[in-house]
Formats: structure tokens, sequence, C-alpha cells
């Protein structure tokens, strides 16, 4: 048999979701202070919230205004709408909590 010294180690196979979960493709820097009282917000965020426009019985995703640190609800039929029922304008950034 024949040596050559090399030694080729297999390259670890990940897939989307470990990628996703383990390596971000960006980081968000926030001042200390808006970044805790973000965690302790999406911490009391319930798993499920109804769609606040009136007459909507679709079920939406809690979320958090990043810039504003107001609760918004992520809505199937209306996209993202306050808790009042208004929409978001703009392009917001958002964040959850990690169920």
């Amino acid at each position: 048999m024949f040596y050559t010294g090399l030694v080729t180690a297999a390259a670890p196979l990940l897939s989307l979701e470990d990628n996703f979960w383990s390596n971000p493709s960006f980081r968000l820097v926030l001042p200390r202070g808006k970044r805790d009282r973000l965690a302790e917000r999406a911490a009391g965020l319930t798993w499920r919230r109804g769609c606040s426009v009136a007459g909507c019985r679709a079920e939406g995703m809690p979320v958090l205004l990043v810039d504003s640190e107001l609760e918004a609800i992520l809505c199937p039929v209306h996209q993202l709408v306050l808790l009042d029922g208004s929409s978001v304008e703009g392009e917001p950034m958002l964040a959850t909590a990690a169920w």
C-alpha cells in the first residue's frame, strides 16, 4: 500500500437549518439597554395571537418592532399590523421570541 502522508477529512455536511440556526449571516448590534428590553419583551410574547384588524380571524405571529420596541402582529392576510389594527409603515426590523 502506498502512503502519501496526506490525510483528507470529509467536510461536515450542513443542512439549511444548521446554517440558519448556528451561523447567522449577519449580527445585529444594539445598545445593551435596548437589547435587554427587547429580550424581556420577546420572552413575554404569547405563542399565538389573532390578527388585530377588526373582523380578521387569521392567526398571526406576535413580533416586536426593533426601532420602536412596540409589539405587532405578523398576519398572513394583513401582513404587519400594530395591536390597534393599524398597519405598520415602511420596512421595520422585527424580533420575536425563540419558542
